[in-house]
């Protein structure tokens, strides 16, 4: 009786901290796409409320990731928060995408600012907590959907076509990183790039490059190396990986198109790689996710293995 008593209480106890766990991961889901819609609507593809002390073409940048934020990564977090709060298998698959990609939105829209420099003014400062929710946000959604995940969620992978797959992702990740290497030396050799954009934003300009070479691009590596290695042992750590490129992928080149649209000068020399690269790399990125998910999605669940 004692130990009956023991083991239901324990079963109780677990079983509000999952209620617990589960409306703080969903409502850490919905706060992060709420910050993404104001600081799209306050920032400067809205009302220019928040104002950024960096260049011209940073704005436009910055316009281009809110936008990227508000169509993409928002409906991920609202499918991904929902479906958690209603117990859905399916929600892991949303919220395990959006996490790493908010710190990363966190700490560049944070620490990326001209700071030092008196002809730029602004007040982005006064909103440092709504870059904190999204670098915390993120935390918190990275180490939740790792774990939501067991050895029975790993598809059964066809390696064929997957070598091909990862070369070619691997070549257009080392244009990537040849990209922003050829800046740096040229930064260094002249002091500024072709276009004058690191004289513009050189706290901006270094903080992306480190960042992308330190971060990005290892990532990127070891991501690909993995899938390529041990895809089923490292599954939910590969979804994540890929959930981060296709979000960033998708920022950088809704970015490039509102530059375009602008017409900013910036996007010239090195720069003007990246409208070849990064669109073949997003487009890769998602190859990749689907690859992953295919075996998930409820036609190829209801079409059977075989087909």
């Amino acid at each position: 009786m004692i130990f009956g008593d023991d083991h239901e209480m324990t079963t109780n106890v677990n079983e509000s901290h999952r209620t617990f766990e589960r409306y703080v991961i969903s409502l850490t889901a919905f706060s992060a796409a709420v910050v993404l819609l104001l600081l799209a609507i306050l920032g400067p593809l809205g009302l220019g409320v928040i104002q950024y002390r960096t260049s011209q073409s940073a704005l436009y940048q910055i316009a281009g990731q809110d936008l990227a934020g508000v169509l993409l990564m928002v409906p991920i977090l609202i499918i991904g928060g929902i479906l958690h709060l209603m117990k859905r298998d399916g929600a892991k698959y949303f919220l395990i995408l959006p996490p790493i990609t908010l710190i990363y939105t966190g700490l560049t829209y944070g620490i990326g600012q001209e700071w030092s420099n008196t002809s730029y003014t602004g007040n982005s400062e006064s909103y440092y907590y709504i870059f904190l929710i999204l670098m915390i946000g993120g935390l918190i959604l990275t180490i939740a959907s790792l774990s939501m995940f067991s050895e029975e969620d790993v598809p059964q992978f066809r390696p064929r076509g997957l070598k091909i797959y990862v070369g070619l992702m691997m070549v257009f990740l080392l244009f990537f990183a040849k990209m922003w290497t050829s800046e740096l030396f040229e930064v260094i050799t002249t002091g500024d790039t072709s276009t004058g954009s690191y004289a513009a934003t050189p706290t901006l300009f270094w903080v992306i490059r480190y960042l992308d070479l330190g971060f990005t691009i290892p990532l990127g590596f070891i991501a690909l190396y993995m899938l390529l290695t041990r895809p089923q042992k490292a599954y939910p750590l590969i979804l994540l990986f890929f959930g981060f490129f296709i979000t960033l992928g998708t920022a950088v080149n809704c970015m490039a198109l509102v530059q375009l649209a602008s017409g900013d000068p910036e996007l010239a020399g090195a720069a003007a790689q990246g409208l070849v690269i990064f669109p073949i790399l997003m487009i890769l990125s998602y190859v990749g996710l689907f690859y992953l998910i295919k075996d998930k999605l409820p036609s190829r669940k209801a079409g059977g293995p075989n087909e």
